[in-house]
C-alpha cells in the first residue's frame, strides 16, 4: 500500500524510499513464501528459505532509526508526500495507524516467529523428519531476534544518554562519550 504504489508514481526518489522501507518488500515477500509453504504442509522448505533471508530483519532493524528521521523530514518538506501517506493511512486494513506506527511491526513479526517456531517444536516429535529443521530454524531466529534486540538496546541507550547531556547543558561534565552506556 505504501512501497509499490509509491516506487510507480515516483512521489518520492528511489534513495529517500530505499531510507524508509529499507528491504520491507524483501522481508514481505519471505513472509509470503513461508505462509505458502506452511498452508501447503511443506514446513522444511518453508523454513529453509526463511531462514536463509533472515539477516533482512537485522538490516530492518539498523536502519529504523535512519528511517524515521527520513519520513520525517519528508513529510515537512514533500507536501504530495504528506498527501499520499494520509490517504493511504485511511485504509481499513491499517485499523487507525499511522506509517510511523507500521514500520516496527516486521520487528515485532519476527518476535512471534520466534515464539510460535519454539511452540511448534515443543509440540513435534523428535522423531519427526521436520524436527531437525525446526530446531535450526528456532536457533536462527532467536539469534535475529537477539540481534534485533540489541540494536533496538543501543539505540534507547543512547537516547538515554542524549536525555541526560541535555538536562546537564551548561556544565563540563559530558556524558556522550563513545561505549558509554546508561
Amino acid at each position: 500500500f505504501f512501497v509499490t504504489i509509491l516506487k510507480a508514481k515516483g512521489t518520492l526518489k528511489p534513495a529517500v524510499l530505499e531510507t524508509i522501507f529499507g528491504p520491507l518488500e524483501s522481508i514481505y515477500s519471505v513472509s509470503q513464501v513461508l505462509s505458502l509453504h506452511l498452508e501447503r504442509g511443506n514446513l522444511g522448505p518453508g523454513l529453509e528459505n526463511f531462514c536463509q533471508n533472515l539477516e533482512l530483519y537485522g538490516h530492518y532493524a539498523e536502519n529504523l532509526e535512519q528511517a524515521n528521521k527520513t519520513l520525517k523530514e519528508q513529510l515537512k518538506k514533500n507536501k504530495s508526500f504528506r498527501r499520499f501517506k494520509k490517504l493511504q493511512e485511511t485504509r481499513p486494513q491499517f485499523r487507525g495507524r499511522k506509517l510511523e506506527d507500521l514500520l516496527p511491526l516486521p520487528l515485532q513479526r519476527l518476535h512471534q516467529y520466534k515464539h510460535f517456531f519454539r511452540d511448534l517444536l515443543e509440540n513435534t516429535s523428535p522423531d519427526s523428519a521436520e524436527y531437525q529443521k525446526l530446531a535450526k530454524a528456532v536457533k536462527s531466529v532467536s539469534e535475529v531476534s537477539w540481534w534485533v534486540q540489541d540494536i533496538v538496546r543501543k539505540r534507547e541507550n543512547s537516547l538515554q544518554l542524549l536525555r541526560i547531556q541535555k538536562l546537564l547543558k551548561g556544565q563540563k561534565t559530558q556524558v556522550l562519550t563513545p561505549g558509554g552506556s546508561y
